[in-house]
Order: structure tokens, then C-alpha cells, then sequence
């Protein structure tokens, strides 16, 4: 028996990575790595109470060696009479078209075939061949790169995953034991050469970096996995804390914009105002590279340090952070002006606006929306009062309205002071204008005298402002 056995049926017990009827769905790319996870998976199988099936994908970078991975994968599953789904994926074309990171479209891709093939596969578990050297290589990047205590937790020995979870039983091995393991069952593999270029960061730290490591603390892997076990369940347990916090702290949650109290963020822990920022990235970015970045969750941070003055910090990919008076707000996506040209608004349907409200003008008679939610605040109004048809733009100078229970015309830009709109907001709120451009309402703050709270004998029309539903 070799060190692989035992070691990988020990970690998957501990931690219950397998059940009994778990459909495994082995993600297999013809490399050592992956070819000694489906070779012992598949022997195990009955052992561990699960049937195995493998998956392929041929990123059509490497001509007839990548052509020749498919087929070795194909043949070893004919041989073993194991399901097996591949597919090719042109990576070159798709980055012709979008000149994007090759590594980056190539995970994309990769694992978006793979949620397909365990949907319809029915398959519990994606399980990947991720073992301890790479957990080394790892944390080694996220620590050279500055990212955030994210990239340093290491690689996750599981994850939600499509309609399943995503596994990685061979966390608890070596590289060495991997080979060891092929050569002692007379099993082979291919080669991808690539991984043998230094112009990769992994393949640096693989071929430079933790080859010193080793020759300093020979168990410098099993070291690196203790390491990140503990991490991982410290955090954990900080994680759930956050989200507590989070909500402590929390004043508005919209699609695109969160506000948090500055002054009940600043009474919470270091440690949990890190994470608090964290839960807040993940809702604007996907990306975990981004959301890893040191300097921008520092920045973001470094905001929330006082209440005096107004400060806006631009985010990637056209978000913003901004200190307003008391509160922190963070929205998605900036708005383009361009957007809020006139338009004009139909009627008996929902309108979105571009400040993650909707507005619905229907007769009073009439039937109202059935999404329409409980947060949503309804006017009456007569449809002579005013010129038709309505139209939303973007404000211009000299903006004013004659506010419901007001006796006096307000300019807008003093509305906005008034109720505390951002600064960053205050170009791109939408305003409703009647067709002889007269302001009669301000969506999410106030309307003019035309309307009323209550239906009056003579209103037909109702105006109802909303919240934008997913």
C-alpha cells in the first residue's frame, strides 16, 4: 500500500468530503495529478459507497498534445467503464474576441462546463486533484501578491458547487505521494509542457520557491496544511461574527448600493470592521482577486476612520465608495449621465430607475401590480393637473418643485442637501418632469403639491415608487 491510500481515506472520513450514494464527478485533465485521483477514486468506489464518472476539457491550446490529453482521458475511462463527458473549447477564439487573461478564460470556461455536466449528470460532487504542494504554492502567491487574509486561508477542501459541492480529497498529500502512487500501480499520464515554463507565477514558486522550503523543513507541506486548517476554522468562526456586525451596522441594502452607520462600525473590532468591508466587496465584485486586494479594502477602511467632511473613493470596474456625513455608502456601478436622457414614461407599466427604484402610473381603477412589495409608497393624483405624458431626465440648474404639504418652491440641489443624497448621486438621480418640463416629483424623497397621500374624490391616476426587484 502506498502513503496516498491511506492518508486520502483518512482525510475524507475526518472531514466527510464522500457519503454513501455520493455521484462523484471527477475532474480529470490527463496529468498526474488528476489521473492518480481518478484511478483511486475509482478503485474506492465501492469502498466508499459512490460511483465515479470523469469530466474533460480541451482548451484547444496545445494542437494535437491537447487533442492527445482527450483521448488518453477517453481511452482510461472505455478501459474502466467510467462516464466520461469532454468537450473542446476554442480558448483562442474566445480570446481573440475578448483579449482577456488567458488563464482567467481558460477557469472560466473550464468550470462553466463543469456545472453543466454535474447538472445534468445529476452529480453530488465535483471533486479536483488540488493536493498540499499546491496549497504551499498558494499561499505563497496570496502572500507575494499582498492579498487579503482570504488568499491566505489557502485553498478550501471544499465549497459549494453548482447543485452540488466542489472536494479536494488530495489536500493531505504530496506531489511525491502522487507519483509514488502512479508508479506503484503502473498507471501513466500526460504531460502539459506549459507547466514546465517559468513565465507562470505558480510554476516560479513551484520550480524555485518550494523547492527551498523543502530543504529547510522537509514537511514544510505538511506544516503549510496545518497552517491553513487552522486558519480556515478561525475564520469561520470570524466570518459568522461579520455577518452579525454587518447587520448591526447596516442602515440601507439596495440591488447596487449598501449604507452602513459610520459610528456603529467604528465601536466594533478590528478584526470584524475588516470583515465587515469584505462581506460589502463581495456583494459589488465576483471576482476574488479584487475582493483579495489589500489596498483596496484599506482605503476603503481608511474612510470610515472619521465623520468630518465628505470624501468619494472610485472603486474598480466603475464602482464608489463614499463617506456622506455619518454613513459609508458603496454602489455597484456608477451611473452614466448619458443614461438619463429624457424618456418618457409608459404607462400601466413598471419603470426601473437608475437609483435601484421603479415607478408604476396606472389608473386608480385599474389593477394593480402584483410584485408590487410592501416597502412601496403609492400617490393619487388627477391626470389634468398637469401637462402628459411624463418623462424622466437627469437634473438641471435651476431645478425647482412645489413639495406636497410645502407652501413654497424648493430647489432640487437644496433637496438633496436637505435629505442627505451623496454627492456622487446627486447628477445622476432621476427626476420626473411633466411634458412642459415641470419637476413634480423626486423619486425616493418627495413629490410635489399635485399629488396627495390619500385618494381624493376627483384623483384617477396612482403613482407608485417601488423598489427594484431581482
Amino acid at each position: 500500500m502506498t502513503k496516498l491510500e491511506p492518508k486520502v481515506y483518512e482525510y475524507i472520513q475526518q472531514y466527510e468530503l464522500c457519503r454513501a450514494g455520493d455521484r462523484l464527478l471527477v475532474a480529470c485533465s490527463a496529468g498526474a495529478d488528476s489521473m492518480a485521483l481518478l484511478h483511486y477514486l475509482h478503485r474506492e468506489q465501492q469502498h466508499l459507497g459512490v460511483s465515479v464518472a470523469a469530466v474533460h476539457v480541451n482548451h484547444m491550446l496545445r494542437g494535437e498534445d491537447a487533442a492527445g490529453d482527450r483521448r488518453y482521458v477517453e481511452s482510461f475511462c472505455k478501459e474502466h467503464n467510467i462516464p466520461v463527458y469532454a468537450i473542446n473549447i476554442s480558448i483562442p477564439a474566445i480570446l481573440e474576441a475578448e483579449r482577456g487573461n488567458m488563464q482567467a478564460v481558460c477557469r472560466r470556461e473550464r468550470y462553466a462546463y463543469f456545472e453543466q455536466v454535474m447538472v445534468e449528470s445529476n452529480s453530488t460532487k465535483l471533486v479536483v486533484a488540488h493536493h498540499a504542494d499546491d496549497q504551499i504554492e498558494s499561499v505563497l502567491m496570496n502572500l507575494v501578491r499582498g492579498s487579503h487574509n482570504i488568499g491566505i486561508q489557502g485553498i478550501k477542501r471544499r465549497r459549494p458547487f453548482a447543485n452540488g459541492e466542489l472536494i479536494r480529497p488530495f489536500l493531505s498529500i504530496t506531489r511525491a505521494d502522487i507519483l509514488e502512487y502512479l508508479q506503484d500501480f503502473d498507471q501513466g499520464y500526460r504531460e502539459d509542457y506549459s507547466n514546465q515554463k517559468d513565465s507562470y507565477t505558480r510554476n516560479r514558486m513551484r520550480h524555485h520557491v518550494v523547492p527551498l522550503l523543502r530543504d529547510e523543513n522537509p514537511k514544510v507541506a505538511e506544516a503549510v496544511m496545518h497552517y491553513t486548517e487552522k486558519v480556515q476554522a478561525d475564520e469561520e468562526l470570524l466570518q459568522s461574527l461579520a455577518e452579525k456586525a454587518l447587520e448591526d451596522v447596516l442602515v440601507e441594502k439596495q440591488r447596487d448600493l449598501w449604507k452602513i452607520n459610520i459610528n456603529s462600525f467604528q465601536h466594533k473590532p478590528l478584526a470584524l470592521q475588516r470583515r465587515i468591508i469584505l462581506l460589502l466587496l463581495k456583494y459589488l465584485y465576483k471576482d476574488t482577486i479584487i475582493i483579495q486586494s489589500y489596498t483596496l479594502w484599506n482605503s476603503i477602511l481608511k474612510l470610515t476612520q472619521t465623520t468630518d467632511g465628505n470624501a468619494t473613493i472610485d472603486l474598480p470596474k466603475g464602482a464608489k465608495a463614499i463617506r456622506q456625513y455619518d454613513e459609508l455608502i458603496l454602489i455597484k456601478t456608477a451611473v452614466n449621465s448619458s443614461k438619463l436622457v429624457s424618456t418618457i414614461i409608459k404607462f400601466e407599466h413598471w419603470t426601473n430607475l437608475s437609483n435601484n427604484l421603479r415607478i408604476y402610473i396606472g389608473r386608480v381603477d385599474g389593477d394593480i401590480p402584483q410584485d408590487t412589495t410592501s416597502q412601496a409608497k403609492s400617490y393619487f393624483v388627477n391626470a389634468t393637473s398637469f401637462a402628459q405624458p411624463l418623462h424622466i431626465r437627469g437634473r438641471m440648474d435651476g431645478d425647482r418643485i412645489q413639495l406636497l404639504g410645502a407652501n413654497v418652491q424648493k430647489r432640487i440641489s437644496r433637496l438633496f442637501i436637505d435629505d442627505k443624497v451623496p454627492l456622487a448621486l446627486r447628477e445622476d438621480w432621476p427626476i420626473i418632469v411633466t411634458n412642459d418640463n415641470e419637476v413634480i416629483a423626486v423619486p425616493g424623497l418627495r413629490v410635489s403639491s399635485y399629488f396627495s397621500n390619500s385618494k381624493r374624490l376627483t384623483d384617477d391616476i396612482i403613482f407608485i415608487v417601488d423598489q427594484q426587484t431581482l
